[in-house]
């Protein structure tokens, strides 16, 4: 006799058609990068120098090498980071460089569908997921590319937020302790979300800090990883590119300066620099104080954080903006119509045509207009008519008025 209960059909069978292509899409692009580095394993590749960092580590040898070394890069990064890295070197370089590029794209994607469950401002259908994650495609594929481990920086800032979704605050706080050992000026985000959450974060981020920050010497002998604290300070005291030339120099709000042949100089860039880092925090704390919904809450903590360090951070590169990639997506899909979305697009189109510019043989040149952080302006500006918009339908606690008791 004929089985006639129904089959279970398989998980991809019940999948729609704009999820397959979002799919489709993300393994081509991880596939070919991983295949382009293990190809191309000298060009355009900071995997042998993170791996040759964390040999390194492992045998307490020198992990900041001052000179140049084709074909590896300067090395930048802390000493918990080394002590990862050591791991990978474990393994073929090779194989080492297929597995960073993976971990990077697959805590990304995990880290933006769990924002996009706990964190996000409203419930989206699978469609506009489907196409929020072929969005944040182009601003990835630099990083993803040369091994920069930027997509996993902003999949841990995606984690924090979605952590404080399901009020996991301890979590929340390890994720950006984590993002601030890989880049530092995540700290921005972590001091936001203190400024929001003064006793469940700030308390939390601070001891998460000092967790992290101490890790490595159980890792290594004590001598050693004080020795690398401080050449890890010393070379990111050298990291200035404000007098490079255009082509060579960073990707912020000083190129556009530069550009424009503005009157300002080093210290009233530094005062903007504190105004505008100031006015994010007033911004976040407006909306916390007006008891706007959670999750617009944590959209303009990650939107003003990441648009203030593409801006106003102190390393910007063209790889960098995929920090940026799901508020750009979200605000180009998701916000109201009207001019915040008009500006969304156009910043996404600027961005798009960074990404383009990338296979030209003078992108520097084209970069050195400022179209990446033009776009990161207009964006923020965007965001700004959001919370305009969203502070007029709301009223602070302290003017509502009190609930009448029953007689």
């Amino acid at each position: 006799m004929d089985d006639l209960r129904p089959r279970r059909r398989a998980p991809f069978s019940r999948w729609s058609n704009w999820t397959r292509l979002a799919v489709a899409l993300w393994a081509i692009l991880v596939v070919a990068v991983c295949a382009r580095g293990v190809l191309q394993p000298t060009s355009h590749n900071l995997y042998p120098t993170y791996a040759r960092a964390g040999a390194e580590w492992l045998s307490r040898g020198i992990v900041y090498h001052d000179a140049w070394q084709a074909p590896f890069d300067q090395y930048r990064y802390g000493p918990l980071v080394s002590a990862f890295l050591s791991l990978f070197s474990l393994f073929p370089s090779w194989l080492g460089g297929v597995l960073w590029r993976a971990l990077n794209a697959g805590f990304l994607l995990a880290s933006f569908a769990w924002w996009l469950r706990d964190a996000a401002p409203s419930r989206i259908g699978v469609r506009e997921k489907a196409i929020l994650f072929m969005l944040i495609m182009p601003l990835a594929l630099g990083s993803l590319n040369n091994g920069q481990p930027n997509p996993l920086v902003i999949g841990l800032l995606l984690a924090a937020l979605a952590a404080i979704g399901r009020r996991r605050w301890t979590l929340s706080a390890f994720c950006v302790g984590l993002s601030v050992a890989l880049k530092v000026y995540p700290i921005a985000m972590g001091l936001l979300l203190s400024v929001v959450y003064p006793r469940r974060f700030g308390l939390r981020f601070l001891f998460a800090s000092t967790v992290l920050a101490l890790l490595p010497f159980v890792l290594q002998q004590p001598d050693y990883v004080a020795d690398q604290y401080v050449r890890w300070f010393e070379r990111l005291g050298h990291n200035d590119r404000m007098t490079w030339p255009l082509e060579a120099s960073y990707r912020d709000l000083w190129l556009l300066i530069r550009v424009a042949h503005a009157p300002l100089d080093s210290k009233m860039y530094l005062g903007i620099q504190l105004l505008s880092a100031a006015g994010c925090a007033i911004l976040c704390a407006t909306a916390r104080l007006r008891e706007l919904p959670k999750e617009d809450l944590l959209l303009y903590v990650l939107a003003f954080g990441t648009c203030w360090m593409m801006l106003c951070g102190p390393a910007t590169e063209s790889c960098t903006f995929v920090l940026l990639a799901p508020a750009l997506a979200w605000a180009t899909l998701c916000l109201p119509r009207g001019v915040g979305r008009l500006l969304a697009r156009l910043a996404f189109g600027l961005f798009l045509m960074g990404v383009l510019a990338g296979l030209l043989p003078r992108t520097t040149r084209l970069h050195a207009l400022g179209m990446q952080p033009l776009g990161t302006l207009l964006l923020s500006l965007a965001y700004m008519l959001h919370f305009v918009s969203m502070s007029m339908r709301a009223s602070p606690a302290c003017e509502r008025p009190a609930p009448r008791r029953a007689a």
